[in-house]
């Protein structure tokens, strides 16, 4: 008997990947492989290379600079004034440098004014910035902690300067072509210039008060003919330098300024303004009277009922507005005193009481009217400064009532001094003596007032002592920006080396079983590199 023998097919084993053929396959193919990543590194290199220089660019000259005076870091000039940078590049004074460095050899003003900018340039606040915004930028941070870190941040950035800018100059390949030169010296006129505008045509460096000049006592054609008209336009003129001078005098430390030719003080002026009023001007009104020097005594009549007229106006103007605060104020109050009145079963509802006979509390019923006491009560302290506002106006208000009554007392007495005047002829002597105690006063004011001005100057000169607006941090610099950023291509380039790594290996070792396939299916081929 035979023996049947049963062959069954035998499946091949599979063995797993060994890590040492693995490293000796890939170590086989160093030198390709290090070939071809120096091939991936330098065609990237040479793509970024082209990016940079197709990429869109421009090249900006800077000129850093901070502000000098006082008040630019709440944003405004030394009399209060509001200042923005945005002054420093308006179109007129763009205009006088651009026709001054004779710009239109190179460009029109137009393309000249677009590229000149202003930014803010303060190192220190940008770090902390950055600082900040990277701590707040955690996930983890809970609200608590956040708004911790946010007046953290608000406390220390009112703390840094805010006077730190820079000037610009944008320039892109189809601009006009500028010489450097120029271009850095464009930058720093427009500062001057900007600081020249402020000061000599804004006078932000003088406080906001309109100084009378020597001017304002050019006397009226309508009274060159008669001396009571005369006396009346000069005397008034007078008590209008008089409240220029009370005004001037608030500026601090202008009752201690002294003229430097004669040194007088604002209170010598005007102590020697109120003495030509009072031993000059207003006995000249009797001396006319009492020599019939009132050559048309209807025309003065009528002048100086006007005057009186004019002034009574005045005068129900003031107390006018004197009223209406005092009535603003006293409906204040009663709408205050409104809240105060309770009604007894609130006021007894508001209590609590006391404990029943089951020993349980019974807790107070609040009523709206206690609720709106106690509101009024907790705002009470928050409108005192409201309060004190009014009442300083009203005071005001009332103390400027009183030169407009002695105003009206004043042209009544003229009035019924002319009324009562005798006749008689003019006397020529007399007449003369008028004219000239006129003429002198006159000139006397005329040398007050222009002493006044010069308190004014130096008052103002003292407002901001360092007379230059700004100053320059350092020196002008100009760089290229592209629209390609260098920190992007590195990053990107480092990410394509290390999967380019990644695929030539990947390669490296599916060519090598390929190899080891063909070899044992007994293809011809050539052997591994050892």
């Amino acid at each position: 008997m035979s023996d049947l023998h049963h062959t069954e097919p035998v499946e091949p084993i599979e063995y797993p990947v060994s890590i040492s053929h693995v490293v000796h396959t890939i170590r086989a193919y160093r030198p390709a492989i290090l070939l071809s990543w120096a091939a991936v590194a330098i065609a990237y290199l040479i793509l970024a290379v082209l990016l940079v220089i197709i990429a869109p660019s421009q090249r900006v000259t800077s000129q850093h600079f901070r502000i000098d005076f006082e008040g630019a870091q709440t944003g405004h000039y030394p009399n209060g004034v509001k200042f923005s940078t945005a002054e420093i590049v308006s179109t007129p004074l763009l205009v006088k440098v651009f026709r001054g460095n004779q710009l239109d050899r190179f460009t029109n003003f137009a393309d000249f004014s677009r590229a000149i900018f202003i930014l803010e340039a303060n190192a220190q606040y940008e770090l902390l910035a950055a600082e900040y915004q990277s701590r707040l930028a955690d996930l983890k941070l809970s609200p608590v902690d956040r708004d911790r870190i946010q007046k953290e941040w608000e406390s220390k950035a009112a703390a840094i300067a805010k006077n730190d800018y820079s000037i610009n100059y944008l320039r892109n390949p189809n601009s006009p072509t500028l010489p450097e030169t120029l271009v850095r010296k464009v930058l720093t006129d427009v500062l001057n210039e900007w600081a020249l505008h402020a000061i000599r045509d804004q006078h932000v460096l003088r406080y906001q008060i309109s100084i009378l000049s020597p001017e304002v006592l050019n006397e009226m054609a309508a009274g060159d003919e008669d001396y009571i008209i005369r006396v009346q336009i000069l005397r008034s003129k007078v008590v209008r330098v008089i409240s220029n001078i009370d005004s001037l005098a608030l500026i601090p430390s202008a009752i201690m300024v002294r003229t430097p030719v004669d040194g007088l003080s604002l209170q010598e002026i005007r102590l020697r303004l109120v003495e030509i009023i009072r031993f000059r001007l207003e006995p000249l009104n009797g001396i006319v009277r009492a020599s019939g020097l009132i050559k048309n005594p209807a025309t003065t009549l009528r002048f100086l009922e006007s005057q009186l007229a004019y002034d009574q106006r005045g005068l129900r103007a003031a107390q006018d507005q004197a009223d209406s605060i005092r009535q603003a104020i006293a409906v204040y109050a009663l709408d205050q005193h409104a809240l105060t009145p309770e009604p007894k079963e609130a006021s007894a509802a508001g209590r609590p009481k006391p404990a029943n006979g089951n020993g349980e509390t019974v807790m107070p019923q609040f009523t709206d009217s206690f609720i709106d006491r106690l509101m009024a009560l907790t705002h009470q302290s928050g409108d005192v400064e409201y309060r004190q506002r009014l009442v300083d106006e009203y005071r005001k208000a009332t103390v400027a009532t009183v030169p407009a009554q002695q105003e009206v007392q004043y042209d009544q007495e003229v009035l019924n001094l002319v009324r009562s005047a005798p006749a008689g002829g003019p006397t020529s002597t007399l007449g003369a003596q008028v004219s000239r105690e006129m003429e002198n006063s006159d000139t006397e004011v005329r040398r007050l007032i222009s002493r006044v001005n010069e308190i004014y100057e130096i008052v103002s000169r003292n407002l901001n002592p360092a007379t230059e607006m700004f100053a320059l941090t350092a020196p002008p610099t100009t760089h290229t920006e592209r629209s390609v950023s260098l920190t992007k291509l590195a990053l990107f380039g480092g990410l394509t080396m290390l999967a380019s790594l990644v695929l030539i290996i990947g390669a490296c070792l599916m060519h090598a079983r390929v190899r080891e396939e063909e070899r044992v299916e007994g293809y011809a081929g050539e052997e591994l590199p050892q």
